[in-house]
């Protein structure tokens, strides 16, 4: 049931106060009690960018907030009803229905049926911007029999397309007379919880929207304020000024930052299961398509020092290419630290020290360790870690040339190709593990982590897998083969870290950090 608003509160007080009154003499006037306050105010380490669910740059929670899915992604992947109350998967696989929810509009008014849900399919389907995700490849054809209806008719069987429906970009639903005539985007415009009233590059407001077909928020305004600086912003929140940080793609706690909020009486802090990897990935083209150069850096590398360090305890050493939680993400592979394994693998490889380093066939054994000057969205920061990385591989006798580039640099270098060993992450739930493995481990994604014919195989493979059992041993040979080439260093699972002011009531870590989950939250 929605709150009062204040000032019918009051008068209802009024009223009250006033039938009360003995008949003669009048009583001193009742201060009516303070409202509750139904705005949240949100730190943001950047602008929010467009808000376009079919581009790259909007932020992914603002996108959550506005605009709904087919289907959504719920604790430990289950896949839940969305904008479409069920659907049925047609003997073969080839055939999947959607039986749309009734009643449900866009916020500009729009109805939504399954003419607005085609328009947005037919503006990703079979584009090869979307090529991360193979739904955009298997889809064939979008029909809308009726309006409570989609059919969507695949080339084949593919059994991640429906969690495919539950991602951020670009499944999310848009409304049709929100865009341009030509289609182009051009107001944000969805069926969520949510409707954006202002966006700058200060920060941003979203209302409320009170014709919600879902279980509508207790809150009735969401302000986001941008402050680039992280310690500026757990300033504002212990001073007051804000009332929650964290995730991934809002505003990132450093797990030093977090140490220091452990234990206030003001502040909650709030963490959840890991749900992203950090990874070291290596150049075949380079000193590093020598598998014995990339066995020793894996041997030379502490990674539960290097969390325990670095992470301050907030995060555990990696052992799969996916955290344990993420489904389909196999057995833990058998990488370890050993450091005189390491120098012993290079020194049989006949890489033999001269001076400080090792050299083969009078060649330095040098490499160079690309990283992002500073820290990508939703990314930890690179230089502490590139440091002790770059530490661990000299006392081997391999050196490390650390190049830092501006962010936009880094993606276009690491697609050419211009590094040694550099930094991989994986996409995080609800895209992992279907999407991932493909951007990982396939040419279709523009800086694979590791890929050979045999390995983009193995891919299709786990993607077309028939039923369960034959995908969980597919995923798993998929590792297996990744980690007997030698092809990645697991480093650590990355922490999922929130805070919020002791005043505010019912957030919890949210089911992925795509999400904007604040539908029980109230504030006092």
């Amino acid at each position: 049931m929605p709150r009062p608003r204040p000032f019918l509160a009051a008068i209802a007080s009024l009223a009250f106060a006033v039938a009360c009154s003995p008949p003669s003499g009048p009583e001193p006037a009742a201060s009516a009690p303070a409202a509750a306050t139904t705005t949240l105010r949100i730190g943001l380490s950047a602008e929010l960018g467009a808000l376009d669910p079919n581009a790259f740059t909007g932020n992914f929670l603002m996108l959550d907030a506005i605009y709904e899915p087919l289907v959504t992604y719920g604790q430990d992947g289950k896949l839940e009803p969305g904008l479409a109350e069920s659907w049925t998967v047609e003997e073969g696989g080839e055939q999947v229905t959607f039986n749309l929810r009734d009643g449900v509009k866009f916020t500009d008014g729009t109805p939504f049926d399954a003419a607005a849900v085609k328009w947005n399919f037919d503006r990703w389907v079979g584009n090869e911007r979307f090529s991360f995700f193979r739904a955009s490849q298997v889809i064939e054809k979008v029909e809308a029999p009726d309006p409570d209806t989609v059919r969507l008719t695949l080339s084949e069987p593919y059994e991640p397309l429906l969690q495919e429906m539950s991602i951020v970009r670009p499944v999310r639903l848009l409304s049709p007379k929100s865009a341009a005539a030509d289609g182009k985007f051009q107001n944000p415009v969805g069926t969520g919880a949510w409707k954006l009233v202002s966006n700058a590059a200060t920060g941003a407001t979203l209302e409320r929207n009170d014709e919600y077909w879902g279980t509508k928020p207790q809150l009735t305004k969401l302000e986001f304020k941008v402050i680039p600086d992280s310690q500026a912003r757990i300033d504002a929140l212990t001073n007051g000024e804000l009332d929650l940080l964290g995730g991934s793609y809002l505003s990132p706690i450093t797990p030093v930052e977090a140490q220091s909020l452990n234990g206030r009486d003001d502040v909650n802090l709030l963490t959840g299961a890991p749900d992203v990897s950090t990874m070291l990935g290596f150049n075949s083209d380079g000193p590093a398509g020598d598998k014995a150069v990339r066995e020793a850096v894996i041997k030379a590398i502490d990674t539960a020092s290097l969390a325990k360090a670095l992470l301050a305890g907030q995060a555990e050493p990696a052992k799969r290419v996916f955290p344990p939680g993420v489904p389909d993400s196999g057995t833990d592979l058998p990488l370890g630290f050993d450091a005189a394994g390491a120098a012993s693998t290079l020194e049989a490889a006949g890489y033999k020290l001269d001076g400080e380093t090792r050299a083969k066939d009078g060649k330095p054994l040098s490499l160079r360790l690309l990283i992002p000057s500073t820290p990508a969205e939703g990314q930890l920061d690179p230089r502490a870690m590139a440091s002790a990385i770059a530490s661990e591989l000299q006392k081997i006798g391999v050196g490390v040339e650390i190049t830092p580039v501006d962010a936009a640099v880094y993606y276009d270098e690491r697609a050419e190709g211009k590094y040694d060993i550099t930094f991989f992450e994986t996409l995080g739930a609800p895209y992992d593990p279907s999407s991932s493995i493909v951007s990982l481990f396939t040419d279709e994604a523009r800086a694979p982590l590791w890929t050979t014919p045999a390995i983009e195989g193995l891919v299709d493979k786990a993607l077309f897998a028939p039923d369960p059992a034959a995908r969980g041993l597919a995923y798993q040979a998929l590792y297996d083969a990744v980690a007997a080439d030698a092809g990645f260093v697991p480093l650590v699972y990355r922490p999922r870290l929130w805070a919020v002011r002791g005043e505010v009531r019912g957030f919890d870590v949210p089911t992925t950090d795509v999400d904007l989950e604040l539908t029980g939250v109230t504030i006092g």
